[in-house]
């Protein structure tokens, strides 16, 4: 991997779908996201774009080659399962989630570049976050040792609502 590496993130759009049903079949990406049908992937980021709560982008490598998707998303501790079960964190937080979809970009540095991108790109786009939370399964050991490289410290292993084991990891701007 080039060490001028360079990311871009695109809002997530309806004609972003078929890219994302692509990714969404991959080995890598099925076994960490739920696996939707068409129409559930269909309603589900045409929902997820429009929302006011979740902005979903394309991450996009030098300016122009598609490799994943990203998103961030605002804490409600008033819906259970959007955040009711964290623990306390600052009001300032957001949440991400993220994959790399295109396999050809799989374990070669990239993912922990897209997200210190990211993070800086939130700097811009939400100047008042001090927060980010991410939470991984914690089987998913790439995918830690990714955050945990960008900085991203454990704060503790939690159970959702739905009874899925997560690992909650933060990361805190304002020490960096």
């Amino acid at each position: 991997m080039a060490s001028d590496v360079c990311f871009t993130f695109k809002k997530l759009t309806a004609d972003d779908i078929p890219q994302l049903l692509v990714w969404f079949d991959e080995p890598h990406v099925s076994k960490w996201w739920p696996t939707l049908s068409k129409d559930e992937t269909i309603e589900k980021f045409l929902q997820r774009i429009r929302s006011k709560d979740t902005f979903g982008y394309i991450a996009c490598l030098n300016g122009s080659t598609p490799i994943g998707y990203i998103q961030y998303y605002y804490i409600d501790r008033t819906v259970e399962k959007a955040g009711a079960w964290l623990p306390e964190l600052p009001v300032t937080t957001v949440g991400t989630d993220q994959f790399i979809g295109d396999p050809q970009y799989i374990g070669k540095g990239y993912g922990t570049k897209l997200v210190a991108a990211f993070i800086e790109y939130l700097k811009e786009i939400e100047p008042n976050s001090t927060t980010i939370i991410v939470d991984p399964e914690p089987e998913n050991h790439a995918a830690i040792r990714c955050y945990e490289k960008v900085g991203f410290k454990h704060v503790g292993e939690f159970e959702t609502p739905s009874g899925h084991r997560q690992l909650l990891m933060r990361y805190d701007r304002l020490n960096r």
